[in-house]
């Protein structure tokens, strides 16, 4: 299993989000994704059944995303705008950065995933984290980087106080990297 970091600038006004999120949090990261790998026992938990790469060498990730619809097959939601889902990503090296995690987190993080596809995206975080005067409650509603920070074992308690710019270091510390 891996944590995958984007570094890239989409085209348009993701790619202005991209910039935003990473000038806010003053790192190189605008996106997390947690990477289920073959090997890792958790096939049955993946939308096709298979932790394999595809044809072109896409991994199953799982995130919660802001401006992408929900798939077709996610259980909560499906083909709404926003929130966690998994999606086959090709993990180029110029675009992402990526940091092995281990397989004995693995199949929490399935789980995990599994049982929070469909929730929304969590657009009250990214205000509070942009300012203080926004008051912020743990809910169902989450951000990329509070997705995967719960996934690969920190408390849901205390996931929301990570951004893609801090996530990749203390998953390091976490998990003894």
């Amino acid at each position: 299993m891996q944590l995958a970091s984007y570094k890239a600038t989409r085209p348009g006004l993701q790619g202005l989000f991209n910039r935003l999120i990473r000038w806010r949090f003053s790192g190189p990261y605008s996106h997390s994704e947690v990477v289920f790998e073959p090997g890792d026992g958790v096939d049955a938990w993946m939308p096709d059944g298979s932790c394999a790469a595809d044809a072109n060498g896409a991994m199953w990730c799982a995130s919660s995303v802001a401006m992408e619809r929900l798939p077709a097959w996610s259980r909560y939601r499906a083909g709404k705008l926003g929130g966690v889902r998994f999606k086959r990503i090709v993990l180029e090296p110029a675009k992402w950065d990526v940091l092995a995690v281990g397989r004995s987190w693995a199949f929490d993080a399935a789980w995990y995933a599994r049982n929070c596809e469909g929730h929304p995206y969590s657009w009250r975080l990214i205000a509070k984290l942009a300012s203080w005067l926004v008051s912020f409650k743990v809910s169902t509603q989450t951000t990329c980087s509070q997705f995967c920070a719960a996934a690969l074992g920190v408390p849901e308690s205390d996931a929301w106080r990570f951004d893609p710019c801090t996530l990749p270091a203390a998953v390091a510390a976490l998990h003894d990297l």
